[in-house]
């Protein structure tokens, strides 16, 4: 209201309001007094801004020449860097605060030593200098400082043009004032029509967005109340889209969400409605008064057929799937919170199911549904009310078909569903991070048993627990690990650590260090499931692990092709002194090809199930009485 009397205001004949341009023309010079004011600090904090990132991305390119302590290198950087910009000195500075290497217009500026106070990301100014110092770090560890010094005599030069320009603008303005005013109303009602389109419209794919999608969902469902129609939803999120954002960039993965938002229009019909509600999740609301599921089947295979076509991308290739989940109205709910819900039931089902599916809600899904919550809630009690268990399963040794070691695999039986796999069970202390604790009491509890065997009589054997991906990001892992060493008085070097390939891979430096770290203590470490994720032979190399472990389905395929992806894996490992365990054995003719090949060591069915830890000393003793196996 304040706006429409203003505008009224300011459209009356220039020659009423004459007598008050002078105050108008002192408001526009107070304001552009201001406006220098308030610009100059603007483009003060944009040049400290930029300067900040001008050493952060010195900070990412020097750490390989901070820890070499490469002066030549050092310098070569800095030179690149400072001929492009008003620098009078760059330097970098090593962890300790001592200079390695300096380039400038003007080194004097440039301290022989990083004051203590100084070694932080910082910045300093006076009146015609501004420093900035960034921190160098390598896996969370200061190994150096990048220090810039800049001529703030540019900034002075800038500003002045900024300021004369203002005059000038001020001095157009005062003259054409009432023109200015009169298209202002112009402006502001095409800027309010753009507002409105922006809150309602997704700035990637120009698709609707949540807030228009609730609104349209919601309409869409008092028109089928009144026709007596139905309504489907189709809720679908990308399988594994973070990946392509982490490697690729957030400017790729919206150029590929935009492809996509045209395949999901594409696919669907004039009368459908497709948003894009979050990050990788569409919806498409399917209107019409008859029987919506032969559509929405339809919709749904449609999208899944135009996403087997890759989607290409300056020269690349990109494979993207999509877990899709479909409810309807009335049948499944009769409001829109619940319609969502529910379809969003149907989605997480065909993502558990090996994603890139369709699945229809159906009622058994909500029993799913509620079942996970259930185990989620009854894991934070599992541990305190003793559900938990560890079976153990040998491991033989080809050569002599003894038992050198065992694994130790979680088992949860629960007092009222029962017997819980750890498929399924696993997965959740994975999201909820209770797999932290669920792992250290695996831990103890796997030694505890090793040194209980050993105290009765039983043969020294290897020890394999396995470590979750949640696990290699706790600080105290190490700590917990020579916690329980020593409260056990275990040997470490019968401790084997095994973490998946697919972990190694997340973060590979953090978790050579780890490596590093555990191997130092004494333990084994063996790679577990390899062969399924994307390790190269550069990274194994640098690895430090005693013992690969094929994974199951290349044993189960032997027959099949995998005979030659095991003889490659073995050949490689035992190049670089590892050795190889062949996981999931269940037939005699997959341990003879096994052991025409040299494997050194395999587990399965064929020589034992998991068993209790009881029954683990009844096999070592049998194996002591009788003999190799």
């Amino acid at each position: 209201m304040r706006s429409t009397a203003l505008f009224r205001l300011l459209g009356r004949p220039y020659a009423r309001e004459a007598k008050y341009l002078p105050y108008f023309g002192l408001t526009l010079l107070l304001s552009s007094v201001l406006m220098v004011v308030l610009l100059s600090m603007m483009m003060l904090k944009n040049l400290i801004d930029d300067r900040r990132i001008d050493s952060k991305v010195i900070s990412a390119n020097s750490a390989a020449i901070l820890m070499f302590a490469d002066q030549e290198a050092g310098k070569e950087l800095l030179s690149s860097f400072a001929a492009s910009r008003p620098v009078m000195a760059a330097a970098l500075f090593q962890a300790n605060g001592e200079l390695l290497t300096t380039y400038g217009q003007d080194d004097t500026t440039v301290p022989t030593m990083l004051a203590m106070n100084k070694r932080r990301d910082g910045y300093e100014i006076d009146l015609m200098h501004l420093r900035v110092v960034r921190t160098v770090t390598q896996e969370d560890s200061i190994i150096g400082y990048v220090f810039l010094s800049f001529d703030l005599g540019p900034f002075y030069q800038r500003l002045l043009g900024y300021v004369g320009m203002m005059l000038l603008v001020t001095s157009v303005a005062f003259l054409f004032m009432r023109f200015s005013l009169n298209r202002m109303k112009k402006v502001v009602t095409k800027a309010e029509s753009e507002l409105e389109y922006l809150a309602h419209t997704d700035p990637v794919t120009q698709l609707p967005n949540r807030h228009a999608f609730n609104k349209k969902l919601s309409e869409s469902l008092v028109l089928a109340s009144q026709a007596r129609g139905e309504v489907g939803l189709i809720l679908l999120d990308l399988d594994n889209f973070k990946v392509v954002n982490d490697t690729m960039g957030h400017q790729c993965g919206d150029a590929l969400l935009r492809m996509f938002a045209l395949r999901l229009l594409s696919a669907t019909r004039r009368t459908d409605i497709v948003c894009r509600i979050g990050g990788d999740e569409f919806v498409i609301i399917i209107r019409r008064t008859g029987e919506t599921v032969a559509d929405v089947e339809d919709i749904a295979t449609r999208i899944l057929s135009v996403l087997a076509e890759p989607f290409k991308l300056d020269a690349q290739e990109f494979f993207l799937t999509a877990s899709v989940g479909s409810s309807n109205f009335p049948r499944d709910a009769a409001d829109s919170e619940t319609l969502i819900r529910k379809a969003d039931t149907a989605m997480y089902s065909a993502k558990m199911k090996g994603k890139n599916a369709f699945k229809f809600f159906i009622p058994e899904m909500d029993k799913l549904a509620q079942r996970r919550l259930t185990l989620e809630n009854s894991l934070y009690r599992a541990l305190e009310r003793n559900e938990l268990t560890l079976h153990y399963q040998p491991q033989i040794e080809l050569g002599n078909r003894r038992i050198i070691g065992v694994e130790a695999l979680m088992r949860w039986h629960h007092p009222d569903l029962g017997a819980i796999s750890p498929v399924e069970f696993i997965p959740i202390a994975e999201e909820t991070g209770l797999i932290v604790s669920l792992g250290k009491w695996a831990l103890r509890t796997a030694c505890r048993d090793l040194a209980s065997w050993m105290n009765r009589g039983v043969a020294p054997i290897r020890m394999a627990v396995n470590i979750s991906a949640r696990q290699t990001r706790d600080p105290n892992l190490i700590n917990d690990i020579q916690e329980i060493l020593h409260e056990t008085n275990l040997n470490p070097k019968l401790l084997e650590l095994e973490i998946t390939e697919g972990i190694m891979m997340e973060n590979v430096h953090a978790n050579i260090q780890l490596l590093q770290d555990l191997q130092s203590i004494g333990i084994s470490l063996a790679i577990d499931d390899f062969g399924t994720g994307y390790s190269s032979m550069a990274y194994l190399k640098r690895f430090p692990i005693n013992q690969l472990k094929i994974d199951r389905s290349f044993v189960n395929d032997i027959h099949g092709g995998g005979e030659a992806i095991i003889s490659a894996i073995l050949a490689m490992a035992h190049s670089l002194g590892i050795s190889i365990v062949a996981e999931g054995v269940e037939t005699e003719s997959q341990l003879v090809f096994l052991e025409s090949i040299g494997c050194d060591l395999a587990q399965g069915y064929y020589f034992s199930r998991p068993v209790s830890r009881e029954s683990v000393i009844s096999l070592l003793q049998q194996q002591v009485v009788e003999g190799p196996m």
